[in-house]
């Protein structure tokens, strides 16, 4: 037998038509943001979520056929919960110490919208995961109760329940805040 060099169909991959190009793109600049912000709330680096938006939209790229037009962002979202769960963030919160929000409140402009980024994230690091994930994914990214239970596999109730739940952890992470910052004398 001689040297004959066969290619498996599998190995060879079409290339993108350019509506699937354009349509990738649209979904990039549309959603971009909100993947990665979902990702950093899981507590992943910025370095590391950039890799897994990177590899979100790759994902999106592999089943573009099988994504429904207004269902972009919420594929894109679970691709990314996905994505981050595969990387054994799951649980990885982040790391506060106890007078972090006293520390925040004095270096804080209350015209900085920075600042007030940082404060509600110190509120939401508060939040149990579990919660945490539901109250984002509805009073953030703004998706139904209904696109949640199919996202993250769990009962419609459960959702109600975890939804509120996690503003109530909230409400009184945020409350503590504020009593510190008119303890320090903020207003």
């Amino acid at each position: 037998m001689g040297n004959s060099v066969t290619t498996a169909s599998s190995d060879v991959q079409a290339s993108p038509s350019e509506g699937d190009r354009a349509r990738l793109e649209r979904m990039f600049l549309k959603h971009h943001k909100i993947v990665w912000r979902t990702l950093r709330r899981r507590g992943l680096t910025e370095d590391a979520a950039e890799d897994a938006t990177q590899q979100t939209y790759l994902l999106a790229a592999e089943r573009l056929a099988d994504i429904h037009p207004n269902s972009e962002r919420s594929f894109l979202i679970e691709a990314a919960l996905r994505v981050a769960y595969a990387l054994g963030r799951k649980t990885m919160r982040w790391s506060l110490e106890e007078d972090m929000d006293v520390r925040l409140s004095q270096e804080r402009d209350t015209g900085d919208k920075r600042a007030d980024i940082q404060l509600c994230d110190l509120a939401l690091s508060k939040v149990h995961p579990d919660l945490s994930e539901v109250f984002v994914l509805y009073e953030i990214h703004g998706l139904s109760a209904p696109e949640i239970a199919a996202m993250l596999h769990i009962p419609l109730g459960s959702v109600a329940s975890r939804l509120r739940r996690a503003r109530e952890q909230f409400r009184e992470a945020a409350a503590r805040l504020q009593r510190t910052a008119q303890r320090e004398g903020k207003p």
